[in-house]
């Protein structure tokens, strides 16, 4: 669509960017723009809640040597 006519049908365009199209505004033919809706805010990491699975993470593998580790990763890999 050319800059012209996106003056005109800006709500129009606003509309399909939220509808999740990605619009091109050209210029003498030539694609000058992109409009496309921003992506979603990240959400915050709780690294105290990642530092506890971590934790319970190890204390489960231990008594397994890492050569046993390195098995069951091989044989997840498989199935």
């Amino acid at each position: 669509m050319s800059i012209a006519e996106a003056k005109e049908k800006f709500d129009e365009l606003i509309t399909l960017v939220r509808a999740g199209e990605t619009v091109v505004l050209t210029e003498d033919n030539r694609n000058i723009v992109e409009l496309k809706a921003a992506p979603a805010p990240m959400k915050p990491v709780d690294i105290e809640a990642l530092q506890r699975d971590l934790a319970e993470l190890r204390a489960s593998m231990k008594g397994f040597t890492l050569d046993e580790l390195a098995e069951f990763r091989r044989e997840g890999q498989k199935g």
